[in-house]
């Protein structure tokens, strides 16, 4: 009887033990950990990490009233920018339509665009140089272009559809001139085509958002990994 007993009590906790591990299920490995928080405590925290540090005063709460509105992590990470000008007030947040990028004088159109936000982190921008040319009998594009002394090849021998790949350049090249100034601020890209955008984060803002937002369509991403979402691959330059 008394072994009988002991039998029943082992039993019984094997099934209660089977019952915890079923119920304690561990995340894969390639599966990313977001955090879950409010909306206000996502705003907050972007102002301690200096989001706002550009923006003027008088707007601070008009651009906060408005993340509030379309805290969506699930979706697109939507700051403001004003639609008629493409000015974004807290001079991060960029349209940035791969198209027009692409289109002749379009790679200088956004370098004047975004010159507000250089002005604001200091970034150096000298263009000395700039040749972009259709090549009609070999049904290709030419495009070069000199920054601050170094000259950078956008597209060379160029046939394919360009929208990705201009934003892309685009986005090395400045980056590559803000690593060489020591510059905190860095560009990364959002969605493409004709709903492209960009935004200058530190690396620490894009961390923040990065464990927030859950969608890589729809959220700020560092070049290399926008490059894989949308399908855009690097380029023979030489």
């Amino acid at each position: 009887m008394k072994n009988l007993k002991i039998i029943i009590i082992l039993l019984i906790g094997l099934m209660f033990f089977g019952i915890a591990n079923s119920c304690s299920v561990k995340p894969g490995k390639n599966i990313k950990q977001h955090q879950k928080t409010s909306a206000s405590a996502f705003i907050n925290k972007l102002d301690e990490l200096g989001y706002y540090k550009y923006t003027d005063e008088r707007l601070i709460g008009i651009l906060k009233n408005h993340l509030f509105e379309n805290y969506y992590p699930n979706s697109e990470f939507v700051p403001y920018w004003d639609e008629n000008t493409g000015f974004p007030p807290d001079f991060r947040y960029y349209s940035c339509d791969g198209e027009t990028v692409y289109e002749e004088g379009g790679f200088t159109e956004l370098l004047e665009q975004v010159k507000p936000t250089f002005n604001k982190i200091g970034l150096k921008i000298n263009v000395t140089d700039h040749f972009e040319e259709w090549d009609n009998k070999n049904k290709w594009l030419n495009h070069r272009i000199t920054i601050n002394g170094t000259e950078y090849i956008i597209f060379k021998n160029f046939k394919d559809y360009g929208w990705g790949e201009a934003v892309m350049r685009f986005t090395q090249i400045i980056n590559q001139e803000i690593e060489n100034q020591g510059i905190k601020e860095k560009v990364y890209l959002v969605s493409g085509a004709n709903d492209g955008r960009l935004i200058f984060l530190t690396q620490e803002l894009y961390d923040y958002i990065d464990s927030v937002y859950r969608d890589e369509q729809w959220k700020p991403l560092e070049v290399t990994q926008w490059m894989k979402v949308m399908g855009v691959k690097p380029m023979k330059l030489n």
